[in-house]
């Protein structure tokens, strides 16, 4: 079980590190402007973190089944060479989470100035195409203002 564990870790220290190519392989993308192709990698992001986490699940299942509740706990009870080898893989692990975290805030930042930048234009150009006056047809083809109707003058001149 205790092997189960360390080749779990292993994954998702692997796992980690494909995230924080993904991500990069994004922010690049998204500075090039090609949002289908942005669109592609985040789906594989999504999938790749729903295994991540079904691998979080699976230890601690196993940490369960073990009778601890963490991995330290598990580690403490290790031979020397297998404790050194996990911990490897935890490092590894870590330095992969906090690399992906910091490129994500980073695609998140880039996302949202983009989005900033196309509403602002977009509301420039529909400023742009509406009629600056009120003496246009509108979509029924009627005078947007109509003229007073014609009356009577009565009176003297």
């Amino acid at each position: 079980m205790e092997q189960l564990v360390v080749q779990s870790i292993s994954r998702q220290a692997k796992g980690a590190q494909l995230l924080a190519m993904l991500l990069e392989e994004e922010h690049r993308l998204l500075r090039a402007g090609t949002p289908q192709a942005v669109a592609g990698v985040e789906l594989m992001v999504q999938e790749l973190v729903r295994q991540l986490a079904a691998e979080r699940a699976l230890v601690r299942r196993l940490l369960g089944g073990l009778g601890v509740e963490r991995v330290g706990d598990l580690m403490a009870q290790m031979e020397e060479g297998s404790r050194a080898k996990c911990q490897e893989w935890l490092q590894a692990l870590e330095a992969g989470e906090q690399k992906s975290a910091r490129q994500s805030m980073i695609n998140m930042d880039l996302a949202e100035a983009l989005l900033q930048q196309t509403r602002g234009l977009l509301a420039r150009i529909q400023r742009d195409v509406l009629p600056r006056e009120s003496h246009v047809y509108t979509a029924r083809g009627m005078w947007q203002r109509r003229a007073p109707d014609a009356a009577l003058v009565h009176g003297r001149l």
